[in-house]
């Protein structure tokens, strides 16, 4: 049980060195620089304490002055290695960091979106900024650390040499601080997970507000926004506090102790000099030394808190690449050479984890190049088949074929490469024109990205900006209208020539103008290509094949514009609602 526990709390750690191992020579150069500056430390005040000795001895001034001149030799080497370590810790550390979050990154986009939907993605954010970064910090910590033990051991020796009761009493100091530090690390690592996992919602709490900060603003929900976002910072702030009072009221103990350690190390010093078993000089000595090695405990008391720290961190991050914690997107190996478009659905159950059936038994057949439209009240089911045919989530039960191939035994690359799916609220990087479409497709020439402008409409647009494809439109493609950031979405996802073009609510956000710009846009893709399409203003999809309608995730009934409109009486109700709400 307890190997079991100390794996999950060290997975992360023994991850991490996992990607150093990547940049070995760095991490072995980064090791053997503070080993030799350990090592030259340690020479350092050897000489510092011979050239004392030399002056107190007299008439050796000259030695006194070669040790002093070797000091200084030995210090000048110091900074000279600094800067060598910083070059060696820098690489490490940022291409160790470019590759645990290109790795965190490739992950999150493998979970599963239920997964996905329930983590946020305030979560990934934090952990791949501000974990990484602390992570970073306590790393350099850690080895510092180890670093500076082993030369506070040699302390120890050299103590022993000069006095075995003196050495004696310094060890028995070191326990005793080591042992009351034990409960400082205690609380430290009760309390420390509590305080990060607070931290991270309000970090993405802060996101969300930053990111909607339209909507805020619109709805004119500022002081409620952030009279909410008070109540997790507090909760967070208390958190915190506990934190810090049980750390500082630990750690100002384990200081008066060491206080008085000292003071006891003065009254033997002082003993041991009358009774005459330790000279004048070796009580200097020992006495210089004295705060070095009563500094191990500190020491070691830091390293085992940066340890902590770092395991929290790391967990944190790799947590990110649990299986055991979230599904990822699973993927068989067929590729279909000649796929047509077609896809069916047989029976096909699909519910979220908590039980809630989203769809039931769906049944329908898409034909290739045919123009499908599903319709229904909100909640009803028509994005989650969406969501399901792009395979961004798991259907319960059922089948569901693309051709006459199950979807689970076909490869990522090919079901990527043959469906793009057009959102309500598309996403567009905040690069040029260009690097949004070679995104999509490294390859696509400039003349490839204006005849798909020109088919999208989009084309006098793009070819009218100050710098044509080299435009940087700003984040989601703020410096675009509605309408041309819709048209230049579709323009991308044509790019890769799939076979199934899907448009969820594409035009919803759009006033009618737009909207009707977009459905000539759309209507020009019938019999080219697979169309599907979600709407909620039933009359943008009056010119498809067939239109399925969904009531509490079922299918209820199929058919043309015009056959629903004369034989089915709640497809004619939805249709005139729609209407008088656009």
């Amino acid at each position: 049980m307890s190997k079991k526990k100390n794996k999950t709390n060290t997975y992360g750690f023994r991850a991490l060195f996992g990607y150093y191992k990547k940049h070995i020579g760095f991490f072995i150069g980064y090791i053997v620089i503070l080993c030799i500056k350990a090592t030259l430390n340690f020479v350092e005040a050897m000489f510092v304490a011979k050239m004392i000795s030399a002056i107190m001895e007299g008439a050796e001034y000259k030695l006194a002055i070669r040790y002093a001149l070797y000091a200084l030799i030995i210090t000048t080497t110091n900074g000279l290695l600094n800067f060598i370590n910083t070059f060696f810790y820098k690489q490490l550390e940022n291409r160790t960091k470019v590759d645990i979050q290109q790795m965190i990154l490739k992950n999150s986009l493998d979970i599963e979106m239920k997964d996905y939907d329930k983590m946020g993605s305030g979560i990934i954010v934090t952990r791949l900024t501000a974990d990484i970064d602390a992570l970073s910090t306590e790393f350099k910590a850690v080895t510092t650390w180890i670093v500076e033990l082993l030369k506070k051991a040699a302390y120890v020796v050299y103590i022993f040499y000069l006095n075995t009761w003196l050495g004696l009493f310094l060890v028995a100091t070191i326990i005793i601080t080591i042992l009351m530090s034990k409960l400082r690390i205690h609380y430290f690592q009760k309390l420390k997970p509590a305080v990060r996992a607070q931290a991270e919602v309000v970090n993405s709490r802060i996101i969300e507000v930053v990111r909607g900060v339209k909507d805020v603003k619109t709805l004119n929900c500022a002081d409620a926004t952030l009279e909410s976002l008070r109540k997790d910072q507090i909760e967070y702030c208390n958190r915190d506090n506990i934190e810090w009072y049980y750390g500082s009221g630990l750690s100002n103990l384990t200081i008066i102790t060491r206080n008085i350690c000292n003071f006891l190390f003065i009254v033997l010093c002082v003993y041991f000099l009358r009774m005459e078993s330790i000279t004048p000089l070796v009580f200097y000595t020992c006495y210089l030394y004295r705060g070095n090695i009563l500094d191990f405990a500190n020491i070691l008391e830091n390293l085992k808190l940066n340890i902590g720290s770092a395991i929290v961190y790391a967990n944190r991050i790799f947590m990110l690449t649990d299986k055991s914690i979230y599904h990822m997107d699973k993927y068989g190996e067929t590729r279909l050479k000649h796929y047509t478009g077609k896809i069916t659905f047989k029976n096909v159950n699909f519910e979220y984890d908590n039980g809630t059936k989203v769809l039931k038994n769906a049944s329908f057949e898409i034909l290739p190049k045919q123009t499908v439209a599903f319709v229904g009240e909100s909640g009803s089911g028509k994005s989650t088949i969406i969501n399901l045919i792009a395979h961004l989530y798991y259907k319960t039960s059922g089948d569901i074929l693309y051709d006459n191939t199950k979807i689970e035994n076909l490869s990522r690359e090919f079901i990527k490469n043959n469906i793009a799916v057009v959102n309500q609220f598309p996403y567009i990087f905040n690069m040029s024109i260009r690097e949004n479409f070679k995104i999509i497709k490294p390859e696509i020439t400039d003349e490839e990205i204006y005849k798909l402008c020109k088919q999208t409409n989009i084309y006098n647009v793009v070819k009218n900006l100050p710098l044509g494809l080299d435009s940087i439109i700003g984040e989601n493609a703020c410096q675009l209208s509605g309408g041309q950031k819709q048209k230049l979405c579709i323009a991308r996802a044509l790019a890769r020539n799939v076979k199934i073009l899907i448009f969820d609510e594409a035009t919803s956000a759009l006033d009618n103008a737009n909207q009707r710009e977009i459905m000539k846009v759309i209507e020009k893709l019938k019999n080219k290509v697979t169309v599907i399409l979600i709407a909620h203003r039933l009359s943008t999809i009056t010119y498809a094949d067939k239109i399925y309608i969904l009531k509490n995730g079922k299918i209820v009934a199929n058919g043309s514009h015009d056959e629903l409109m004369d034989k089915n009486d709640y497809y004619r109700e939805l249709y005139n609602n729609s209407n008088q709400s656009a």
